[in-house]
């Protein structure tokens, strides 16, 4: 009687999620067909996938055979393996999708602003714009994360004015622009990159996902929220990509008609509200215009915020550095991570609290603990605990599957590889 009930309920469970996933599709189609941000239509295939199960709906076939319909335009099957799930956009038998981690939030804008920004990596190829992914190491530290979240009310006060009345505010976005750019001249150019990515990206999803008449008050909301999140080196482009995009789209709808990979935020600022560049100020200059946002206050939430992120930096650099640690070289690697919860390591690399990984040598899985990775081209993990049974290694908060014919190596008391044979 349990078995039949429980066999019942799951069937209802699957009809509910399969006609949720089919809105969930007409939602975006309706949306990403015709638009007028991109030359090329957003919608096409996608994968909506639950971690857990690794169920999948898509709204077309595969080229294998993985998926089966469903009925309402909707494909069903199990997403194998080897495939990294996140919020992302992949190749996959032979036809690049949009991958979104399922179940979706329940507010449509939320829903939407998702579904389209992934919608956007998927064709970002096309559009002459690669997916470079550094990260703006600067806006870890206390002088970086300052002068950000003064830039960030200086567009939010341009953004409460009339256009015609936002030049003020602008520049002195760009002198706190410019302060960083003096200060950090090593990384700052990862800015741009990054906003000519994930920036282009979110904006794209909130001029799309969210009705005209909400934008401003969500942009205000993001702004006053950045300043409490614990890291932002690569997450400041969820708030800086939509401010500055619909900063330009108040002032010319079709400003990314002329978008390229070498674009800046700035500069088509400058174009469009026909600004000049400022000079860097004196610093009393300086301290003048950053009281006008709020500057005091920000400083000193931001002192308090330093020595909690100097606490964290030595706990990390003795796991990483002191302690046994296996090193893993990247070869062909397939990374998803959460790029609200990084954290900037310095000359050591960045660590990623959680990851997954899939590279030639296996899978890794990275649920707590984190993982240190350097320059795209090695991870390093504690090898506290470390315990290895058939092809499993398991650690302090992480896993790896290995592939055949991989096997750890012990290189000495305290470093461990991984070694082909």
């Amino acid at each position: 009687m349990f078995l039949v009930l429980f066999c019942c309920l799951a069937s209802i469970c699957y009809a509910q999620d399969h006609l949720t996933a089919a809105g969930y599709f007409k939602e975006i189609k309706a949306v990403g067909l015709q638009q007028p941000v991109w030359h090329l239509p957003l919608y096409g295939p996608m994968l909506l996938v639950d971690p857990q199960t690794r169920h999948v709906f898509a709204n077309e076939a595969d080229g294998g055979g993985h998926l089966t319909p469903a009925g309402e335009g909707v494909y069903t099957g199990t997403l194998p393996g080897d495939v990294i799930i996140a919020n992302t956009a992949i190749t996959w038998q032979g036809k690049s999708w949009s991958v979104i981690i399922w179940p979706l939030p329940t507010d449509k804008e939320d829903r939407l602003c998702l579904m389209v920004h992934e919608s956007f990596h998927r064709i970002q190829d096309s559009l002459g714009l690669p997916a470079h992914s550094p990260s703006a190491d600067h806006l870890a530290t206390m002088e970086g994360r300052i002068y950000f979240l003064l830039e960030l009310q200086a567009l939010k006060a341009a953004l409460n004015k009339p256009v015609d009345q936002r030049k003020t505010d602008l520049q002195n976005a760009m002198v706190f622009r410019e302060k960083r750019k003096q200060l950090f001249p090593n990384t700052f150019a990862n800015e741009r990159i990054l906003e000519m990515n994930e920036g282009l990206a979110e904006y794209t999803g909130v001029i799309l996902g969210r009705s005209t008449a909400n934008i401003p008050g969500y942009l205000s909301n993001i702004i006053d929220s950045t300043a409490g999140r614990s890291t932002i080196i690569r997450s400041f482009v969820y708030v800086s990509g939509p401010i500055y995009g619909y900063l330009l789209y108040q002032r010319q709808r079709d400003w990314t008609e002329k978008v390229d990979s070498l674009s800046d935020f700035p500069a088509l600022i400058a174009k469009y509200y026909q600004l000049s560049v400022p000079k860097l100020p004196t610093e009393t200059q300086l301290v003048s215009i950053a009281n006008r946002y709020n500057g005091t206050a920000i400083t000193a939430a931001e002192k308090v915020k330093e020595t909690a992120r100097l606490e964290k930096v030595k706990v990390y650099v003795e796991r990483f550095t002191q302690q046994r640690t296996l090193k893993l070289k990247l070869m062909k690697p397939n990374v998803g991570f959460n790029p609200s919860n990084m954290f900037d390591l310095g000359a050591h690399g960045t660590v990623y609290p959680t990851a997954e990984v899939k590279d030639k040598w296996g899978k890794l899985t990275v649920a707590s603990n984190g993982m240190l990775m350097k320059d795209w081209k090695v991870i390093t993990l504690s090898a506290e605990g470390l315990t290895t049974q058939d092809n499993v290694i398991q650690g302090s908060g992480w896993k790896i599957v290995l592939e055949d014919h991989w096997k750890l190596l012990k290189e000495d008391d305290q470093h461990f590889i991984l070694q082909q044979f």
